[in-house]
C-alpha cells in the first residue's frame, strides 16, 4: 500500500533516533575525512562520489521493486532539491568543480538541515526509507564541509547570488515539469506532482512556508528566506574562513 507524505515530528522517538543518528554519522565522517593523508584523498573522494551515486538510485529501485509501493511518475523521480543537489554533488566528486560546488554548497546545507529537523518522506516511512532519508540528508549537510576542510573548495565574491539565481531557476522550471505531469499525464493514485514543492506548500511546520496564501503566493516568502538563509551562510563562510578569503572581500560578498 502506499503511502505519501509522511511526517515525523519531535513527539515521536524515531524522529530523535535520526537527529542523533545524523548527529553521529556526520562528526564521524569528517573526522574520517580529516584523517586521510594527502595521497589517498583523491580515491576516497571517489569512493565518496560513486556511493553517492549508488545511494541516489534507491528510491527509484525500491519504487519499482517493492510490492507494497507502486512506481509513480508523479513522486518517484529524483527532482526535489535535495535529490539533485545529492546527483550533483556525487558528480563533483569526480569533477572537483568550484562552480558546480557553488551551485550545491547552499542550498545542500540549507536542504538537509531543515530536511532533518522537519522530516517529511514523499514516498512512506518504511525502515529503509527512513534509513535513505537520514543518509541523503546526512550527506548534504557534511560532504560540502569535508569538500572545504579537506578538498580546497573556496567561494569567491558573491557566489551567494549565483547558487540563488541557479536555484531559483531550477525550481520555477520545476513549476512547468509538475505543471505538465498534472494536466497532461493521469495518475491512478490521484497523487500529484509536487517536486521542489513548487506546485502546493509541503505541510512542514515552517514560519517561513505559507499554504493559506495559496499559489504561487506563497513562494513569495520562500525565496525571500531562501535569500536570506543563503546570505547567512555566506557570512558564516567569510568569518570562518576569514584566512583563507580573497583579499578585499567583505563578510556579506
Amino acid at each position: 500500500m502506499n503511502h505519501y507524505d509522511v511526517n515525523i515530528y519531535p513527539n515521536e522517538p524515531r524522529y530523535w533516533l535520526m537527529i542523533g543518528g545524523a548527529i553521529i554519522a556526520g562528526w564521524l565522517f569528517v573526522k574520517a575525512f580529516d584523517r586521510l593523508s594527502e595521497a589517498n584523498r583523491p580515491d576516497y573522494l571517489k569512493r565518496l562520489g560513486i556511493g553517492i551515486l549508488i545511494i541516489s538510485t534507491f528510491i527509484p529501485i525500491y519504487s519499482i521493486l517493492n510490492p507494497d509501493q507502486t512506481f509513480s511518475i508523479h513522486r518517484s523521480l529524483p527532482f526535489h532539491f535535495c535529490a539533485i543537489n545529492f546527483w550533483l554533488i556525487g558528480f563533483n566528486c569526480f569533477f572537483k568543480s568550484r562552480k558546480l560546488f557553488v551551485y550545491t554548497f547552499f542550498m545542500a546545507l540549507i536542504g538537509g538541515l531543515y530536511s532533518l529537523l522537519t522530516p517529511l518522506l514523499t514516498v512512506g516511512d518504511a525502515p529503509y526509507v527512513l534509513l535513505h532519508y537520514v543518509i541523503v540528508h546526512t550527506g548534504l549537510f557534511v560532504v560540502p564541509i569535508v569538500m572545504i576542510r579537506v578538498y580546497g573548495m573556496r567561494l569567491s565574491k558573491y557566489d551567494w547570488i549565483r547558487s540563488y539565481l541557479f536555484s531559483a531557476a531550477i525550481s520555477t522550471l520545476m513549476i512547468f515539469i509538475n505543471g505538465y505531469l498534472n494536466i497532461y499525464l493521469d495518475n491512478p493514485d490521484g497523487i500529484i506532482a509536487n517536486y521542489m514543492f513548487v506546485w502546493e506548500a509541503p505541510p512542514v511546520e515552517n514560519p517561513f512556508l505559507m499554504p493559506s496564501l495559496g499559489w504561487p503566493y506563497f513562494l513569495i516568502p520562500a525565496h525571500f528566506a531562501l535569500i536570506l538563509h543563503i546570505l547567512v551562510l555566506n557570512i558564516a563562510y567569510r568569518f570562518l574562513n576569514r584566512d583563507s578569503n580573497e583579499v578585499g572581500v567583505r563578510i556579506w560578498q
